[in-house]
C-alpha cells in the first residue's frame, strides 16, 4: 500500500494556539454559569409560610400528601383524571416534546465523536472527436469513450480541546431535562384542570336543579296568585308580580343549563372525549378535611424551600438557567480555535472491481488549527447575545419562584377565608329558609303580600345560590393550593408518563432514570457521559 500520510500543521497556526492558550483559559473560567442558590442568594424564604398560622414551627415541614387525589375521596374524580392522562391531546403533544428534546440531546452529544464516510465515484468521458494522445511514432491515437470509478473512506474528528462541545452537549441534557419537567408539569396542570372542571360541573347541575326549583315554586305562587285573584282577595298587581317572578326564574334557569352543557363539554374536551355533554356528575358536592387536623399538626404543606426542587415548573426553569449558561460559554469559546483531525483513504481505478484494491489506495493523515480572526464582529455580537440571554435566565428564574411563592401564599391564606365564607354562607341559607317559610305562611294568611313573598323566595334562592358557590370555591382552592405546592398523584397505569419515563418499546431512554451503568449492554460512550454527570452534579459543578 503507498503511504503518502502527512500533516499539515503550519507553524503560523501553532503560534496562534500558543498565543491565544492564556486568554482562553481565562475565557472558559471567566463564564460560570448562575446557579439557582446564586440566583436566589438576595431572596432568603422564611422556614414556613406566612400564612401558614394555623400550626406551630415544629410541624412546618410536614410533607404533602403522596396522593393529592386521594384527599378528595372521590372515585369519579379519580377515575376522571386517569383517563385524561391516557387520552388528553394537549398531555400527548407534550409527551413528543419529551423525545423530541431527548433525541436532539444525542444529536448534541455525536458532536464530541468521531465521523467517518465512505463515498464510491463514477465518472465518465467521451473524447471520440479528440485524440487520447500520441504512439512512440507521432501517430495520434483516436479518443473514446473513459469510464473511471473512485472509492473514498474519510474521517474527521474535533478534539474538544477547550471543552466547547462539551458545554453544548451539557446544554441539551439541561434543555432535555427542562422538558421532561414541562411534561411533569403538563400532567399536574390537566389533572388540576380536570379537578376543576369537575366540581365546576357539580356546582352547575346544582344551579340547574336549584332554578328549577325556582320556577316550580314560581308556577306555584302564580297559580295560587290567580286563584286568589279570581277570589278578589288579591289585586292584578300580585298576578303581574307572580308572572314577572316566573319569567325571570325561567330566564335564569335556561342561563344555567346552557353553562352546565359548556362545563361538561369543556371537560369531555379535556378527556379526550367528543363534547357530547354527556358526563353525569355526582349529587352533592364532597367534603373536604380542613388544613389543620384535630391536634392542631398541618396537612402536608412543606415549606418554600423544598418548594423549588418539588414543583415541576421550578425545576424546569432552574434547568433552563443552567443551560443558558452554558450556551453562553458555548459562544465565548467559539472565538477559540478549532482542531480537526482527519485521514481518508482513497483509490482510483477504470474498472469498479480494481477500487477495491487497496494496495492501490492513496492514504492521507491531516491535523488543521482554524481561528477565527475577522467576521464582522459576529462572533463576538453572538458571545454577547447569549450572555445577555444568560443574565436575562436568572430574572426569569428568580421571577419564576416568587410567582410559585405568591400562588401558594395566596391560596394558604384563601383556604382560612373561603372556610369562614362558607359558614357564614351557610347560616344565611338557614336563616333564608326559616325567613320564607314564616312569610309563605303569613301569605296564606293574608298578613303579607305577594311582593313579600317574592323577596323573600328570591333572597332564599340567591343565598342557597351563594352557599353552593362559596363550597365550590373551597373544593377549588383545595385544587389550587396542589397545583401551587407541586402536589404528586398516582392515578394507576399511565401511558404517557411511560414515554416521559424514557420505557418506549422496552428501551430506557438515554436521560431517563432508568441507568443500568454496570450492566456490560450500555454502551460505553452513554455509560461514560452518565458518569461524568453524576461527577459535576455530585461536585455542584454547573460551570
Amino acid at each position: 500500500m503507498k503511504n503518502l500520510s502527512h500533516w499539515r500543521i503550519s507553524a503560523s497556526r501553532k503560534i496562534i494556539l500558543a498565543s491565544l492558550s492564556a486568554s482562553a483559559l481565562a475565557l472558559s473560567a471567566g463564564c460560570a454559569t448562575v446557579s439557582k442558590e446564586e440566583a436566589l442568594s438576595g431572596l432568603v424564604p422564611p422556614g414556613g409560610w406566612a400564612s401558614q398560622n394555623l400550626t406551630s414551627a415544629s410541624n412546618a415541614e410536614a410533607g404533602l400528601p403522596l396522593n393529592w387525589v386521594e384527599t378528595f375521596n372521590d372515585p369519579a374524580l379519580t377515575g376522571l383524571i386517569a383517563e385524561a392522562m391516557n387520552k388528553n391531546n394537549d398531555l400527548g403533544a407534550a409527551a413528543t416534546r419529551v423525545e423530541i428534546a431527548r433525541q436532539s440531546a444525542v444529536a448534541s452529544r455525536a458532536g464530541l465523536l468521531p465521523t467517518l464516510s465512505t463515498s464510491i465515484d463514477y465518472s465518465k468521458r467521451d473524447s471520440s472527436n479528440s485524440t487520447a494522445g500520441f504512439d512512440t511514432n507521432g501517430v495520434p491515437i483516436p479518443g473514446g469513450v473513459i469510464e473511471g470509478y473512485g472509492l473514498g473512506i474519510n474521517a474527521g474528528w474535533e478534539p474538544d480541546i477547550w471543552g466547547r462541545l462539551t458545554d453544548n452537549t451539557r446544554s441539551s441534557y439541561k434543555l432535555t431535562k427542562a422538558v421532561e419537567a414541562d411534561f411533569s408539569a403538563a400532567r399536574l396542570s390537566i389533572a388540576g384542570a380536570v379537578a376543576r372542571s369537575w366540581y365546576l360541573l357539580m356546582e352547575a347541575r346544582l344551579q340547574r336543579e336549584l332554578s328549577e326549583r325556582d320556577v316550580e315554586s314560581g308556577t306555584a305562587n302564580l297559580n295560587i296568585t290567580e286563584r286568589r285573584y279570581q277570589r278578589g282577595v288579591s289585586s292584578s298587581l300580585d298576578v303581574r308580580l307572580a308572572r314577572s317572578s316566573l319569567a325571570s326564574s325561567k330566564a335564569a334557569l335556561i342561563a344555567r343549563r346552557q353553562a352546565e352543557q359548556e362545563t361538561t363539554r369543556g371537560l369531555e374536551v379535556l378527556l379526550g372525549r367528543f363534547p357530547a355533554n354527556e358526563v353525569k356528575t355526582s349529587e352533592s358536592l364532597p367534603l373536604i378535611k380542613p388544613l389543620t387536623a384535630g391536634d392542631g399538626s398541618v396537612i402536608g404543606l412543606g415549606t418554600p424551600a423544598n418548594l423549588l426542587d418539588r414543583r415541576p415548573d421550578l425545576v424546569a426553569a432552574s434547568n433552563r438557567l443552567t443551560a443558558a449558561g452554558l450556551d453562553a460559554r458555548v459562544a465565548k469559546k467559539a472565538l477559540l480555535p478549532r482542531l480537526n483531525i482527519g485521514g481518508s483513504l482513497s483509490t482510483n481505478a477504470l474498472d469498479f472491481n480494481d477500487i477495491f484494491d487497496l494496495d492501490e489506495a492513496v492514504e492521507t493523515l491531516f491535523a488543521g488549527l482554524a481561528q477565527p480572526i475577522f467576521q464582522g464582529g459576529r462572533l463576538r455580537a453572538n458571545a454577547k447575545a447569549q450572555q445577555a440571554a444568560a443574565d436575562g435566565a436568572v430574572y426569569t428564574y428568580v421571577g419564576t419562584v416568587l410567582n410559585a411563592y405568591r400562588e401558594v401564599e395566596n391560596t394558604i391564606s384563601a383556604e382560612e377565608l373561603i372556610d369562614a365564607r362558607v359558614q357564614a354562607q351557610k347560616l344565611a341559607f338557614e336563616e333564608a329558609v326559616a325567613a320564607e317559610d314564616l312569610t309563605e305562611q303569613q301569605y296564606l294568611a293574608g298578613t303579607r303580600t305577594i311582593f313579600n313573598l317574592i323577596d323573600a323566595q328570591q333572597r332564599r334562592i340567591r343565598s342557597e345560590s351563594s352557599y353552593i358557590s362559596a363550597q365550590r370555591d373551597q373544593l377549588i382552592n383545595r385544587v389550587d393550593l396542589f397545583m401551587a405546592l407541586g402536589g404528586t398523584f398516582d392515578v394507576g397505569s399511565e401511558q404517557m408518563a411511560a414515554i416521559a419515563a424514557g420505557q418506549t418499546g422496552g428501551k430506557p431512554s438515554l436521560f431517563s432514570s432508568n441507568k443500568q451503568e454496570g450492566d456490560g449492554k450500555t454502551p460505553l460512550f452513554k455509560r461514560w457521559w452518565w458518569q461524568k454527570e453524576a461527577q459535576n452534579e455530585a461536585s455542584g459543578e454547573e460551570k
